[in-house]
């Protein structure tokens, strides 16, 4: 397994390994809109990753050199402080490659990449849905401390807004229709 940062020919593999992820999570009830995507990660990679050097996205590649996962991060601060932290704002390793290590590798990587731009803490937040407990042993077991949770309520009312990926969330005090 194989840890790189991503570099403008890797954003069509991106927009496709994005696009597999996003369909396996409680987010695809959300257009995958890839000119979109593709459009953020060109901005992501050129002025976050290459210029200012406060984003980075990690790529995870098989022994084939296949893409499988990927991971965004980003260093800023808290309202309060001036100090630096990061935020892994997107995680993902494809279905099939979940248990590779790909994505032990890819966290280890974040921290590194992390510790050496001198943050304070790094910070996770989960809202995809995907096996929340077993995603919870996992990062305790990374070394991190669970410190709150992540909420969703569903706004829209049409059957294509609210669909079974709602998994519970509620419209206001109304349960989602399905």
């Amino acid at each position: 397994m194989n840890i790189r940062f991503a570099t403008l020919a890797d954003i069509a593999v991106c927009v496709e390994l994005g696009y597999r992820i996003h369909r396996s999570t409680r987010l695809s009830r959300f257009p995958y809109e890839r000119e979109v995507v593709e459009k953020n990660l060109r901005s992501l990679i050129i002025t976050g990753q290459q210029h200012r050097r406060s984003h980075c996205l990690l790529l995870a590649e098989d022994l084939d050199g296949v893409v499988v996962g990927a991971l965004i991060g980003c260093i800023e601060s808290h309202l309060f402080s001036s100090r630096p932290i990061a935020n892994l704002l997107a995680y993902g390793v494809v279905p099939g490659h979940r248990m590779s290590g790909a994505a032990v590798r890819l966290l280890k990587s974040f921290v590194e990449w992390a510790k050496r731009r001198g943050v304070d803490e790094v910070n996770i937040g989960v809202n995809s849905g995907i096996a929340i407990d077993r995603t919870d042993r996992f990062m305790k077991k990374m070394g991190f401390a669970k410190t709150g949770g992540n909420y969703a309520m569903c706004l829209r009312q049409e059957k294509s807004a609210c669909s079974d990926k709602c998994r519970g969330m509620t419209e206001g005090r109304k349960k989602c229709k399905r």
